[in-house]
């Protein structure tokens, strides 16, 4: 088993990343800097981060560099998460060990500024809304509604008049002091700095995407407006969606009213702020099929060896990936290392990893944590197997239908169900193998399967295997280690949430439309669950609505949820919903205009809602 933590063990070849990050910081002429390091869930985010802080920080002494590292989670529980970041950066530095001794008193005098301005709300989205248009040189991410339109249309001179108009409310600092306390901190935070042995000073903020929307933009904003000085470098770890999400969230009420030239006004608008805010983006590339092997490799080499080995087979692998990108490290070069003297179970590991890594590419998008979960989730059905002494469960085998049971459960419970239950055999997948390997018709798989084809071809065929053992290890008591609750991407969560907020679910029904398919399969399933222990609120089923509407391919799944919940605990809104439906020539509609005669007015009130609507 591995565990699923960060590290600043390079497994994958990613420190070319963190390498490249670290000149951009020690170029004093890209200063003062905050750099996006974007990714999607378990891409390598906090692993890249981990080795970047490791390398800052033993050249803290030659180069004069302060790094500090945080968790944007510690910031989540605040009310102010301006203020939280603030004074954690203080404290930081004011208890540094190179340079807290020189920065104590200053630290604490701003320590103390920081506690006057919560007190006084100047932290707070309302009065700090006012001063971002001169601290951002005419407009930026926390300025009010008042000043969008404005500053996007050519009235930047008229910008910070918006935002002192914005911030004059009752009980709220004028505009003017706002603006002088906001220059006066950022002025004493630069001072602070000069003064210093600390010649650059970074701070990093990780996980900042698994923040609600709020704190997410009270962080940056914090960032751009109080702590964006000469020598500074921010680095910030998020999913770019997330961050995305986050602004068109603080600004839900307003971006829909606004009147842009551009069909896409308000999505550009968002990008625009976050270019503001983020100066230098940083994508994460997917792994590669040879990236996936080494990393495989990797993977069972540090499992089935002692340290010091496994450090020589590392070097080794960094060594041969500084000359080779393109060539997998794999059991030859492991074995050349070793001398030929390898355990039959570290041997038998990397013949499988050899076999699967395209395959668990693919599916799993060459992303490094899902790939991680998959191996513990593979190892322990394995495991079990030979505990009950399953003898015929070969791993080929078990990873092609792990890989399917991932990546499209409802295939795989359709497998289970067509499965006979003599044979073990599965005779629709025989045929559409026929179809993939031989006849080349794609035409004649049905809808649900073409986006599957690779799987169809992948080695070993199943046409005449019994899978009966195989799916008795996938459906016991582990199946937890692969279910979609287990395995949810953030921007999955994030939009999740969204859709079961009243206030939040027409954005999140727009995040829906940018989720990958793997990402929908899990957020649909995700809803199907809180519809079944909520079935008489409604947020959840319109959200199912909505996916179903341009998905058809989910009408069954949709389908079966409805009429298996008891209809006495569904909503009436849910008929009169479902009856405006069945009006539409659509899979959805149509199979509504059926349930309908199924539905009797005399009956719960979701029925008599639906009869009467449909009338």
């Amino acid at each position: 088993m591995w565990s699923d933590n960060e590290t600043a063990e390079d497994l994958f070849g990613f420190r070319i990343h963190s390498d490249l990050i670290r000149e951009l910081i020690l170029d004093s002429t890209v200063l003062p800097v905050t750099i996006g390091v974007f990714g999607d869930w378990g891409g390598g985010k906090s692993s890249i981060m981990q080795m970047l802080n490791a390398d800052l920080e033993a050249q803290e002494k030659e180069n004069g560099i302060a790094t500090l590292y945080f968790n944007g989670w510690l910031f989540e529980g605040y009310d102010d998460a301006k203020a939280a970041l603030l004074s954690s950066i203080l404290t930081s530095l004011r208890d540094h060990e190179t340079f807290g001794s020189q920065l104590k008193e200053s630290a604490v005098k701003l320590l103390k500024r920081v506690d006057y301005m919560r007190g006084a709300k100047i932290l707070l989205s309302g009065a700090v809304a006012g001063g971002v248009a001169a601290a951002t040189g005419g407009f930026g991410l926390a300025a009010a509604p008042a000043i969008m339109s404005g500053a996007f249309r050519g009235a930047g001179d008229k910008a910070l008049d918006a935002a002192k108009e914005s911030t004059s409310g009752e009980g709220e600092p004028e505009a003017d002091e706002v603006l002088s306390d906001i220059r006066q901190f950022r002025d004493d935070f630069s001072e602070m700095l000069e003064s210093s042995d600390i010649q650059t000073l970074v701070v990093i903020i990780d996980d900042l995407d698994r923040c609600s929307p709020e704190r997410i933009i009270e962080n940056l904003e914090a960032i751009k407006l109080f702590l964006n000085v000469p020598n500074t470098a921010f680095v910030i770890g998020a999913d770019r969606r997330i961050i995305s999400q986050a602004v068109a969230w603080r600004y839900r009420e307003t971006l829909p009213k606004l009147d842009f030239d551009s069909t896409d006004g308000s999505e550009r608008l968002v990008e625009d702020y976050l270019e503001k805010l983020i100066q230098i983006p940083y994508s994460l590339p997917k792994l590669s099929p040879s990236e996936i092997e080494t990393y495989l490799t990797l993977l069972f080499c540090k499992r089935h060896m002692p340290e010091k080995r496994f450090s020589q087979v590392l070097e080794a692998s960094e060594n041969q990936r500084a000359t080779d990108r393109h060539q997998a490290f794999a059991q030859t070069q492991v074995l050349e290392i070793m001398g030929g003297d390898c355990s039959p179970e570290l041997a038998e590991s990397m013949q499988i990893g050899s076999r699967i890594a395209e395959q668990i590419t693919d599916v799993l998008q060459g992303n490094p944590r899902q790939v991680k979960r998959f191996l513990n989730a593979f190892f322990l059905r394995r495991k079990l197997a030979e505990v009950a002494k399953l003898e015929d469960v070969v791993d080929e085998v078990l990873v092609k239908l792990m890989l399917l049971e991932y990546a499209a459960p409802k295939l795989f419970q359709s497998l289970f169900k067509g499965m006979n239950g003599e044979s073990g055999t599965v005779p629709f997948v025989a045929d559409y193998e026929e179809i993939v390997t031989k006849s080349g018709k794609m035409e004649d798989l049905p809808p649900e399967w073409k986006p599957y084809v690779g799987w169809l071809s992948y080695e070993p065929k199943l046409k005449d295997v019994d899978l009966r053992n195989y799916m008795w290890v996938s459906r016991d008591r582990l199946r937890s280690t692969m279910s979609s609750t287990v395995m949810v991407p953030t921007v999955v969560r994030s939009t999740l949430k969204l859709l079961l907020s009243k206030l939040g679910d027409t954005e999140g029904r727009k995040q829906i439309a940018k989720l990958q398919s793997d990402e929908l399969e899990i957020l649909f399933n995700l809803l199907v669950n809180h519809a079944q222990q909520r079935p008489g609120e409604m947020q959840a089923f319109k959200a199912l609505i909505g996916i179903v509407e341009t998905n058809p391919d989910y009408t069954p799944s949709f389908a079966a949820l409805i009429e298996r919940l008891p209809k006495n605990d569904l909503s009436p809104a849910l008929g009169v919903t479902l009856a405006t439906e069945s009006k539409k020539r659509t899979p959805l509609g149509k199979w509504a205009k059926t349930f309908a005669a199924q539905c009797h007015s005399d009956k719960s009130k979701f029925e008599q809602s639906f009869a009467k609507a449909i009338k």
